[in-house]
C-alpha cells in the first residue's frame, strides 16, 4: 500500500467496501481517485482504480440501456409532506444538523467532503413528517447541472454556515454567487429564476466571540434572510424542538382539517397545505368531484368568528378546521 495516504481516502474506502449498489460503488471509486495523492508512488494503486471505474461504467451503462433509464445520483424520491435542502460550505455542520433531527446516519468528520451525494432523513414535527436531505458542500468548485436540478425541487433549505470559520463572509456570497449560475435565488424573488425559502443557521455559535461573529452576520443578512445561532454540538430537547418549529414556519406548510357536517374533526390526519392556498385547494386536495361542486366553506381557526362561512377563495391557515359546503 502506498504510503502518504489521507485519512479521506481511507474512509472513502470503506464506504466503497460496505455499498450495496454498483452505482454506490462507482460513486465511491471517483471519490478514491478525487482523493488519493498523485505522485508516483500512488501510479499503481491509481491504474487500479480507474480500471474499476471503466469496468463499472460499462456494466452500469449496459444496465442503463437495457432498462433504458440513466442513474442520477441526485435524485431522491419525495417521502413526507416536503422536501427540505441542507446546503453550505464544507465542514460547517450539515451532516451534524440531518444526525441530530432524523433517522438518518451521515457519516461526520471533521475533515470536509464526507457528503459525496445527497442523504435523506425523516424530521417528525408534530403530527407530520418532513424530509430533510443533506447536500454536498458548496466549495469553490463548480456545481454539477444535477446538483442545481435537484435543488429546483425542494420547497425550501436551510444554509448552514461555521460561525468559528475565518472565512464565513465570502463562504456565504460563494454559495449565492454558485447557484445565481443556474438562476436559483434564496430567498429574494428574481423574475424567471427559481426561488427557495431559505433559513440561515449560524451554527458553533458557542463562545462570546462566536456570538460577536453571528451578531455581524444577522446585522448583514437580515434584510435576505431570518438568521438563526446555534450549537449543534450542544444543543438540547428544547433547542430542538425550536429549530424544527424554525424549519416547519421556512417550509410555509399549513395543516387544515377536514370536517364532515355535524360530526368531529379527525385532529390526528390533517391535509396539507402551503400558505397562500385556499378553501378550493383543499377540496381539489380532497377529491376533484368535491372541488366541483364547492361553493365555500365554514372555518374554526382563523376566520373572523368560529364556523364563519367564507368563499372558496379564503386562504386558510396552518391549525384551520374546515367544513367544506357543496351545491
Amino acid at each position: 500500500m502506498p504510503a502518504n495516504l489521507p485519512p479521506q481516502y481511507f474512509e472513502v474506502e470503506r464506504r466503497y467496501r460496505e455499498a450495496k449498489s454498483e452505482a454506490e460503488k462507482l460513486q465511491a471509486l471517483e471519490e478514491m481517485l478525487r482523493t488519493i495523492p498523485k505522485h508516483k508512488g500512488t501510479e499503481k494503486l491509481q491504474a487500479e482504480i480507474k480500471q474499476k471505474i471503466s469496468r463499472m461504467r460499462k456494466s452500469l451503462q449496459k444496465e442503463k440501456s437495457r432498462k433504458g433509464s440513466t442513474f442520477n445520483p441526485f435524485y431522491i424520491e419525495k417521502a413526507g409532506v416536503t422536501q427540505i435542502a441542507i446546503i453550505g460550505p464544507p465542514n460547517s455542520g450539515k451532516s451534524t444538523l440531518l444526525a441530530t433531527l432524523t433517522n438518518a446516519s451521515p457519516q461526520i468528520a471533521d475533515y470536509p467532503f464526507t457528503t459525496y451525494r445527497p442523504l435523506p432523513g425523516m424530521m417528525e414535527y408534530e403530527n407530520i413528517q418532513i424530509q430533510l436531505i443533506d447536500f454536498p458542500p458548496i466549495a469553490e468548485k463548480e456545481l454539477e447541472g444535477n446538483f442545481a436540478s435537484a435543488l429546483q425541487r425542494v420547497r425550501a433549505c436551510l444554509l448552514v454556515v461555521d460561525a468559528k470559520s475565518a472565512t464565513l463572509l465570502e463562504e456565504i456570497e460563494n454559495v449565492r454567487n454558485k447557484l445565481e449560475k443556474y438562476r436559483i435565488s434564496l430567498n429574494k424573488e428574481i423574475p424567471g429564476w427559481h426561488t427557495i425559502r431559505t433559513l440561515l443557521l449560524c451554527n458553533k455559535v458557542e463562545h462570546s466571540e462566536d456570538q460577536e461573529i453571528f451578531s455581524l452576520v444577522e446585522e448583514l443578512w437580515k434584510e435576505e434572510f431570518p438568521v438563526w445561532g446555534i450549537s449543534l454540538k450542544n444543543i438540547d430537547e428544547k433547542g430542538k424542538a425550536e429549530l424544527k418549529k424554525r424549519i416547519f414556519e421556512i417550509a410555509g406548510i399549513i395543516r387544515v382539517y377536514s370536517k364532515p357536517p355535524n360530526r368531529p374533526p379527525d385532529m390526528s390526519r390533517p391535509f396539507v397545505l402551503f400558505k397562500g392556498q385556499t378553501v378550493m385547494d383543499l377540496a381539489e386536495l380532497i377529491h376533484k368531484e368535491v372541488a366541483s361542486s364547492t361553493r365555500g366553506a365554514r372555518v374554526w381557526g382563523s376566520a373572523k368568528f368560529e364556523g364563519q362561512f367564507v368563499p372558496v377563495d379564503y386562504q386558510l391557515e396552518d391549525g384551520d378546521v374546515v367544513e367544506i359546503h357543496t351545491h
